[in-house]
């Protein structure tokens, strides 16, 4: 049974059986399922040495034996991995490859975070096979089929990989972390070469909505930029694509009208609520707070305790979204030992520096340090606030979260507000929604009713702007609660999205997200799963 097995049996039928079966060979079960018996991980790693010992020789470079997404690969290990460098180095290769052996294409699509699109002409393919089989013989290169939507495996590059009616393949070779057996891409990542037809007589209007001369490229599907190339203008226009200058598709600009190519920044917030210092000067102002008793969520040791998870969370930006321009990170006179503070795409910012003569300080608020984040010098107008906890799994464009007119997108969770009043019963979260949903309603006539995915937050300087000169004393009350209080706003991960949606400013987007309660028994083996 594949590591896959079980995703083929249908959700509903997987409940049953959970319900139905003794939890030990229910565990026997799933473990089955998903290929992680002691078993079958034996098998499986025998056959992956196998692998390596045929490949030695073979290949020029170093290589490891890995199971990615149900198939055995030839791997090439690497210390750093980035996903826009992967995409650029498949296209890389195949571009080179035609180029050397004389071969006709064009790059119809180099989009950021997505797979490069290179055309063909269909009546190349054998010089197009002939050109990848010389550059790769010595390298772990493989092919997919991308479409029509067949489910045909990858394949080792080579003259039987080949099929003579495919229209179009996935090029990538595959990589995985130094010193494990874990790959980290393949054809996802992979250069999409299309096999475009050519007319060989004058095409009516009716093909792609003008009339075409004998001699024109006509594309196997749909793409960004055009559906085909006229005769009349078939001549390339040369522009530079990842480094290097490559014939791309004549007469169109190089910036399509949706390519969201503006500076989009990251704004991080980290505690390390280990630190001796940083703990007194907690336990100080704990200590001088009057009135209401503190909620427990307010103060609770786990709220300010550092896994290090920032520096995963850093990593797995720098691997999937190569195009965020700067870093910034806000901390309260801590640095965290192992961060290079030197790499120019980080800048560490002190609670001073970032509060200036605003809110009360030292604060242990999220809410307050939350309030002030647009103030940041040099902060893009458009840029992501994080959490230290959250990771990106899966390479991402900035148009997953702005459109390229500047438009902000948000991320509507299913969880909602509660009806009842603000006040100290209710968590921190809560407290702030509810606040938020009185502004709105008192500004816009207009109920909010949810809470938002806890996912990268969106942010739009000039919406932060108008909403503190807006609500100044909110702003301002936020700002001095050292601690989480029930008269707080949430203004960086909910406030900014309602008034930028209801002043034109941000739309609802789309995002496939997991939340990881670590708490929680199961969340163990649930991310085994997901890896």
């Amino acid at each position: 049974m594949s590591r896959s097995a079980t995703a083929r049996v249908p959700k509903k039928l997987q409940q049953r059986a959970y319900r139905a079966l003794p939890a030990p060979v229910w565990r026997l079960v799933r473990d089955l399922g998903y290929g992680a018996t002691p078993v079958q991980r034996r098998l499986r790693g025998a056959r992956l040495q196998r692998m390596e010992e045929r490949a030695a020789g073979a290949v020029d470079v170093p290589v490891a034996a890995v199971d990615y997404r149900g198939e055995r690969f030839l791997a090439r290990p690497v210390e750093r991995f980035q996903a826009h460098t992967v995409l650029a180095d498949n296209a890389s290769f195949v571009a080179d490859a035609l180029e050397q052996a004389g071969v006709e294409f064009v790059v119809v699509d180099a989009a950021p975070q997505q797979r490069r699109v290179i055309a063909v002409s269909a009546t190349d393919r054998t010089a197009v096979r002939e050109a990848l089989l010389t550059s790769g013989e010595r390298l772990p290169v493989y092919l997919r089929e991308v479409h029509p939507g067949r489910d045909r495996p990858s394949a080792r590059l080579g003259g039987s990989s080949f099929a003579d009616d495919a229209t179009g393949y996935a090029v990538f070779q595959v990589y995985a972390a130094a010193g494990s057996a874990e790959a980290l891409s393949g054809p996802e990542l992979g250069c999409v070469l299309e096999f475009w037809s050519v007319l060989d007589a004058d095409a009516p209007a009716d093909l792609v909505g003008e009339p075409l001369a004998a001699g024109s490229w006509v594309a196997p599907r749909r793409n960004r930029w055009a559906d085909a190339i006229p005769a009349a203008i078939r001549e390339p226009v040369r522009r530079t694509v990842d480094g290097a200058t490559r014939p791309t598709l004549p007469t169109l600009s190089s910036r399509h009208v949706f390519d969201v190519d503006f500076p989009i920044d990251a704004v991080y917030t980290w505690v390390d609520g280990s630190d001796d210092a940083w703990r007194d000067r907690k336990s100080a102002v704990s200590a001088a707070v009057t009135g209401d008793v503190l909620n427990e969520f307010a103060t609770n040791d786990s709220r300010f305790l550092s896994r290090d998870e920032l520096r995963y969370s850093l990593r797995s930006l720098d691997m999937y979204a190569g195009w965020v321009r700067h870093v910034y990170l806000v901390t309260d006179d801590q640095v965290p030992s192992w961060l290079d503070v030197d790499n120019p795409r980080i800048t560490v910012v002190d609670h001073k520096d970032l509060f200036g003569d605003r809110g009360r300080l030292p604060t242990f608020n999220s809410h307050a340090i939350e309030s002030q984040l647009h103030h940041l010098p040099g902060l893009s107008e458009q840029y992501l606030y994080l959490n230290d906890d959250v990771f990106f799994g899966r390479p991402v464009g900035p148009g997953m979260f702005f459109h390229s007119n500047g438009l902000a997108k948000f991320f509507l969770s299913t969880a909602k507000l509660g009806l009842g009043a603000t006040g100290g019963f209710d968590r921190p979260v809560m407290s702030g929604g509810k606040n938020n949903r009185e502004l709105v309603f008192k500004g816009f006539d207009r109920t909010m009713t949810n809470k938002f995915k806890h996912v990268p937050h969106t942010q739009r300087r000039d919406v932060l702007l108008e909403l503190e000169e807006r609500y100044a004393d909110e702003f301002a009350r936020t700002a001095a609660h050292q601690f989480r209080d029930p008269g707080d706003l949430s203004i960086a991960a909910s406030l900014h999205h309602y008034h930028a949606y209801l002043t034109g400013r941000s739309v609802e987007g789309r995002m496939r997200y997991f939340y990881a309660d670590i708490a929680a028994p199961e969340t163990a083996g649930r991310l085994r799963r997901m890896l």
